[in-house]
């Protein structure tokens, strides 16, 4: 996950959030996406900022009421858009929250021209993937990198162990499936050495303001240790 380390004067953690979907386009006014509201990301970007952290948003195609007001805020829509940003922003700031939904697949060629008619001949569309994010950005030894899983729920602890290795992220947020378009979450973290950490003793859901605050608790110790000791 390493580069190389740059020094730094002690202040206020920079934190880098992503949140919401990409749109990856198919015509001029249709698109692949993923289902994501953003308000995950959003409300650990609360959290992240009342501990006294210097918080910038990176944020999809998403409707988040407050978001432009209090954050220093970039638009994307596509993951190309988004992974343009990520180079340009992440080298300098300490922490990244990748709570945004990157869509899997976009139009194998790129976007078709103007509009694809109603009444033609439906188009078959051939998919590619889209090109890993998280997992090809550069970091150095003193950033920290927060990955996320989304699965059904017997299976998001899985995937989230080997999402730790493919995005060479320092841990996984795991929500299972149940977590779309709710205002709540059974978020768990999944670090690297195999400790799976729930809020207190339930994996049961909450209120996602309250489960972003716990998560930026509880990966704070961590963060601080990797963050400021380099």
């Amino acid at each position: 996950m390493s580069t190389s380390n740059t020094s730094k004067s002690k202040g206020p953690l920079r934190w880098l959030v992503t949140l919401g979907p990409t749109h990856e386009p198919i015509d001029q006014v249709r698109f692949i996406g993923n289902r994501s509201s953003g308000r995950m990301g959003f409300e650990i970007a609360k959290a992240a900022q009342e501990t006294g952290a210097h918080v910038r948003i990176l944020a999809g195609p998403c409707n988040l009421l407050q978001l432009d007001s209090c954050f220093h805020v970039a638009r994307f829509q596509c993951a190309a858009d988004l992974r343009k940003l990520l180079t340009e922003d992440w080298p300098n700031f300490d922490v990244l929250v990748m709570a945004a939904a990157v869509a899997d697949w976009r139009i194998a060629g790129g976007q078709i021209a103007g509009k694809i008619r109603r009444d033609a001949t439906p188009p078959t569309l051939q998919l590619e993937p889209v090109v890993e994010i998280l997992g090809n950005l550069q970091s150095r030894n003193n950033q920290f990198v927060v990955g996320f899983a989304l699965e059904p729920k017997d299976e998001v602890l899985a995937s989230a162990r080997r999402k730790l290795l493919a995005k060479k992220a320092d841990c996984i947020v795991a929500n299972s499936l149940e977590t779309l378009d709710c205002e709540q979450s059974d978020a768990q973290i999944v670090w690297g050495d195999e400790r799976v950490m729930t809020r207190g003793e339930s994996t049961g859901f909450a209120a996602k303001s309250d489960v972003a605050q716990w998560i930026v608790k509880a990966i704070s110790p961590a963060i601080a240790q990797k963050c400021r000791d380099c």
